[in-house]
């Protein structure tokens, strides 16, 4: 016997993921002069072959929420938005981008080192959106000083990490979904 789950509305996941942005958002006043990071995995992309590889485009679905994660961010304070190479991961952050009149910056995927100081160093103010893969997510987020162990499955399209560096101590990580 198998128990079909509902799928979410979208508007009222919408709705309840911009309410808990706007309190975790308010409880970083006192940080103001922090920089936060919106992590977000790219949406859900299209098989290649059966497997998830090469550089394949966003599905349908896929695209549905990525104009989510742009509804969820549009009042964020999002200055400044870094993408990979990768297809998916421009396609992920286009609505986001479109509705903020920014320019997404292209990096390396496996370059997070590099990445890392360039929000460190240009971006120190500023509260940015990283558009990142299963792989490079969880290192992000142990090059930042998260303590915890993040897994990302490779079928887990979803995440979305509010991350607000703290200075001497652990970043401030918030594990949302999309």
């Amino acid at each position: 016997m198998s128990v079909k789950v509902p799928r979410p509305d979208p508007a009222r996941l919408v709705c309840l993921t911009s309410f808990v942005l706007a309190l975790l958002w308010g409880c970083m006043v006192e940080a103001a002069a922090q920089q936060a990071v919106f992590l977000v995995r790219h949406a859900e992309q299209a098989l290649v072959g059966g497997m998830m590889d090469g550089d394949p485009p966003l599905t349908e679905e896929g695209f549905k929420r990525a104009q989510a994660l742009a509804d969820v961010l549009k009042n964020a304070g999002v200055t400044a938005i870094y993408v990979t190479q990768y297809t998916r991961s421009r396609e992920t952050a286009d609505p986001t981008a479109k509705n903020l009149n920014l320019t997404p910056v292209v990096v390396t995927k496996d370059d997070i080192v590099s990445l890392a100081e360039r929000l460190h160093t240009q971006h120190s103010q500023d509260t940015v959106m990283v558009v990142a893969h299963s792989d490079t997510i969880p290192a992000l987020l142990k090059l930042w000083g998260h303590p915890g162990s993040v897994q990302v499955g490779k079928t887990e399209f979803n995440g979305l990490w509010l991350v607000v560096p703290r200075q001497g101590q652990t970043p401030l990580v918030a594990r949302l979904s999309l």
